[in-house]
């Protein structure tokens, strides 16, 4: 199956390499010929989606055979239902400020998981600890599920003892977490579909979040960036070194001083935040997830 979603004027770079999930399982990413690969649940089986930028947009191929859902799918994990023109407006009036690169590339589309579930989970999975074990995590629970590569759901996480999420798929203190996390939604007490209504206010969706146990302040911040809410920043301790050096001459300085630096950017603040700290992924100069 071939679907032609017509979206010429993404940078399809830009959207993958936007922070690093294309670095882990099921997504794999071929830099040289702008393609990326990654394995959904389509219907209850594993499916294998591709997409690539063309002259004509982007062009999704799959051995699934509903179209309609494999879009609905490409759609999510490439955001492309996201409205950054007022944000590319903000971008622009502060290009002498080094913003304005983000205007003229259009960059500002997050890359997230083919479901909100998944996202959660990595997230999880990123927390106290270096990329390498991420990635050793995630690579783990693929092969825990064993289903084409495809990311475990919620009913299948529910289902694994969590000493076996602690030895075979090495999570550690998380794996109590990962365990009630995943009961909680497969059981329907945690609704995540609430999570991603656009109509809520995102105060309300950060402290649901973090009254998950084991989501705490960056984590939920993190999540809510790939929510599309992008009124906080983010901060780790990676992000708060790299904007010192870029917006305060190495100097350490308090969060709310990061904060109000991009509070010109108002709902948009996190994602301005974010693009500023990663800039060097798009330049040429850093090539690889930190």
């Amino acid at each position: 199956m071939v679907l032609l979603l017509s979206k010429a004027a993404l940078d399809l770079d830009l959207v993958v390499r936007s922070h690093g999930w294309y670095d882990l399982p099921p997504f794999a990413w071929d830099e040289g010929k702008k393609r990326l690969s990654f394995v959904a649940m389509v219907g209850g089986e594993p499916a294998t989606i591709t997409v690539s930028q063309t002259a004509r947009g982007l062009t999704t191929r799959s051995d699934a055979a509903d179209k309609a859902a494999i879009a609905r799918v490409v759609r999510r994990v490439l955001d492309l239902d996201a409205d950054l023109s007022e944000f590319h407006e903000l971008c622009a009036e502060r290009a002498a400020d080094g913003f304005g690169w983000i205007a003229r590339r259009g960059a500002g589309r997050i890359l997230r998981a083919p479901t909100l579930f998944e996202d959660a989970v990595k997230v999880l999975a990123t927390t106290n600890c270096t990329w390498a074990l991420t990635r050793v995590m995630v690579r783990n629970l693929v092969g825990i599920h064993g289903r084409g590569g495809a990311f475990p759901d919620a009913a299948f996480l529910a289902g694994v003892p969590e000493e076996r999420l602690k030895s075979e798929g090495k999570l550690g203190y998380r794996a109590p977490y990962l365990a009630r996390f995943a009961e909680a939604v497969a059981s329907g007490r945690l609704k995540l579909e609430r999570w991603e209504d656009p109509e809520r206010d995102s105060d309300e969706v950060v402290k649901e979040i973090r009254a998950v146990p084991g989501f705490g302040p960056y984590a939920a911040e993190t999540l809510s960036r790939l929510l599309g809410r992008h009124d906080r920043l983010g901060l780790d301790s990676w992000s708060r070194k790299k904007v010192a050096a870029l917006r305060f001459r190495g100097r350490p300085v308090k969060d709310a001083r990061v904060a109000k630096f991009y509070g010109p950017f108002g709902r948009f603040a996190g994602l301005a935040f974010w693009l500023d700290v990663t800039r060097e992924w798009h330049a040429g100069y850093d090539k690889l997830w930190p």
